[in-house]
């Protein structure tokens, strides 16, 4: 039995009807301006997990598919629905939704941000950093330190805005210390 062949079985086109419903409630939400992220991840996590079962199933000689497709059918929903739910969270949590760009506002001294260029030297505008405020809101800005060169990722505080060149002046938090045992 060819790929497509086992594809086509009955106890599996339910898994591949999950995953273009998942696709559809994606590409759907997203031109609605909506965020389906948790119901199209739950649904083809369901189909990925439904179809490697089954695959498995058929592979291993464990049986029938057709006779276990209930239990497959029950485990890929609780699978993907634990899973999508899961990974939900952690990109909640990790990856705010961004609702707007702003570049190089003055009155942002004393935020905390991080250098996204490649390095920031004395030249104003020489860098660039960034972060998100509670809106949801990034912030983009022109940066420029007070004599040394910094590197991409370093954590910064914006102390003082110069209007003519529209860059900021730059402190650099320290480096976290890694402890390593001996």
């Amino acid at each position: 039995m060819t790929y497509l062949e086992f594809l086509g079985r009955w106890y599996n086109l339910v898994f591949l009807a999950f995953g273009a419903v998942g696709l559809v409630c994606a590409a759907w939400g997203r031109l609605l301006g909506r965020d389906p992220f948790r119901l199209s991840a739950t649904l083809l996590l369901a189909a990925v997990i439904g179809l490697t079962w089954n695959g498995t199933i058929h592979d291993l000689g464990m049986g029938s598919p057709a006779s276990r497709f209930p239990y497959v059918l029950l485990g890929s929903a609780a699978g993907g629905w634990l899973v999508g739910r899961w990974l939900s969270r952690l990109r909640a949590r990790h990856f705010r939704p961004i609702s707007s760009v702003r570049f190089n506002r003055a009155g942002q001294e004393g935020v905390e941000a991080r250098l996204v260029t490649r390095a920031a030297g004395p030249e104003p505008g020489s860098g660039r950093a960034q972060w998100q405020d509670e809106e949801g809101v990034l912030q983009i800005v022109h940066v420029h330190t007070s004599g040394e060169e910094i590197g991409f990722g370093r954590r910064l505080r914006l102390e003082r805005f110069d209007p003519t060149s529209e860059s900021y002046l730059v402190t650099v938090f320290p480096r976290r210390r890694v402890f390593r045992r001996s």
